[in-house]
């Protein structure tokens, strides 16, 4: 999960958050399908959502309806697409009808998602999730309300800068469609959970560290859907590098489940079971931690040779447009190249100012992000554009193949 580029005034992406507590490609362009009512959900890179304070970047979205139980129901645009998270959460501020709250053991229930350089809280409520033009649904989804107003107190164990507003997010809320189906798993449902995920609140000011049910956890709706449940498909058109408004796209539910979501000429890596990474290989050096992940609006990386942006903070600045090239290795040991290319940021956003879309940029992994668990090569939204990028769900089989895995 991450927050987005916005130009000039630059507000840094978070990178999505992977890590669950618990043959050669060449990537070329694909043929995006027309939108099909039963298994996909149109999908635009735009601009942002009206109220933000300046334009977002590179933010795949899509529209949602929420309903409680008696049916009352709020259709809500500008959701973000995340391939690197698990679970739907909405920002207080878009949220305008009331959900019941999540109880564990008759408490109330909140959580701190953590991010690379930040951490959103809110309190966890109770909906049913359909998807307007597919259909898909799911009831009794458990939902992460962020920034919610009346629960202003963040745990002091909840880490990092808030990040719960609107221009924090350029998006109205998240989609996390990752590889993993809760979004941290046994670890936070057992007696040695960890701190800084859970928490029971009797109180909207007394919140304090608990475990979670895995049933009851903030999870991928994709793998609660009646078919089409194994994984999902970006498919997002090649854009100009002098970047677009806005493009339109599919988001495409099920994988190997239907005539157009086959794997086609695409290449499978498995990725490891614990933490959804792959093997890459970049400029001679290994990186252990890769993805792919929709919700980063560059792709980020370590490359000490590549000019860093002096306004830009975090992203690259060449003198001239470089082709790059990764090499991710599956736990399969399945080889795919990925190809992607890396512009000055600074100009691209200078000189793209209507743009909502722009390939090209690139990002360093921040200081920030370290540990054996931290995602070390992050494969962004420019590297889908152009390509069908699949991510199947951990534990389900898509064809010959079992999540979590990515494919292109």
């Amino acid at each position: 999960m991450r927050k987005p580029v916005v130009a000039l005034v630059v507000l840094l992406p978070l990178l999505s958050i992977l890590a669950s507590c618990g043959g050669g490609n060449s990537g070329g362009t694909e043929v995006i399908p027309p939108p099909i009512a039963t298994n996909v959900e149109p999908m635009t890179v735009d601009t942002g959502p009206a109220g933000l304070s300046a334009r977002a970047v590179n933010i795949p979205y899509i529209t949602i309806t929420i309903c409680d139980a008696a049916n009352n129901c709020q259709t809500i645009d500008h959701i973000e697409v995340d391939t690197g998270s698990s679970g739907l959460r909405i920002l207080g501020s878009a949220l305008t009808i009331n959900l019941p709250p999540l109880t564990s053991g008759g408490t109330a229930v909140a959580e701190c998602t953590q991010f690379a350089d930040g951490s959103s809280f809110g309190p966890l409520v109770v909906g049913n999730l359909t998807l307007p033009t597919s259909q898909k649904s799911v009831t009794g989804l458990t939902i992460q309300v962020i920034g919610a107003a009346n629960y202003p107190s963040v745990p002091a164990d909840c880490p990092g800068t808030p990040e719960n507003t609107l221009d924090a997010f350029g998006a109205k809320g998240i989609l996390g469609v990752g590889p993993f189906v809760q979004d941290c798993g046994a670890a936070c449902a057992g007696a040695g959970f960890p701190t800084g995920w859970y928490y029971t609140c009797p109180t909207p000011s007394s919140c304090a560290a608990a475990s979670l049910a895995l049933a009851s956890q903030v999870s991928n709706p994709v793998s609660f859907f009646s078919a089409d449940n194994n994984g999902v498909i970006v498919e997002l058109p090649a854009v100009a590098s002098s970047g677009a408004t806005s493009v339109s796209g599919s988001l495409v539910f099920g994988i190997d489940t239907a005539s157009n979501n086959n794997f086609g000429t695409a290449s499978v890596a498995t990725a490891s079971t614990d933490l959804a990474y792959v093997q890459v290989t970049y400029n001679g050096t290994v990186f252990n931690n890769g993805a792919l992940d929709s919700g980063s609006n560059a792709v980020y990386f370590t490359d000490s040779g590549i000019p860093q942006c002096a306004t830009a903070k975090g992203l690259y600045c060449p003198n001239a447009t470089l082709n790059l090239t990764a090499t991710l290795k599956g736990v399969n040991n399945t080889v795919l190249t990925a190809p992607f290319t890396v512009g000055n940021a600074e100009t691209l956003l200078t000189n793209n100012q209507t743009a909502g879309a722009i390939p090209g940029l690139g990002g360093v992994i921040p200081a920030s992000v370290t540990g054996t668990t931290a995602i070390q090569f992050d494969l962004g939204l420019p590297f889908f554009f152009g390509r069908n990028v699949f991510t199947g769900i951990e534990g389900k089989a898509a064809g010959a193949y079992t999540g979590p895995f990515y494919a292109f």
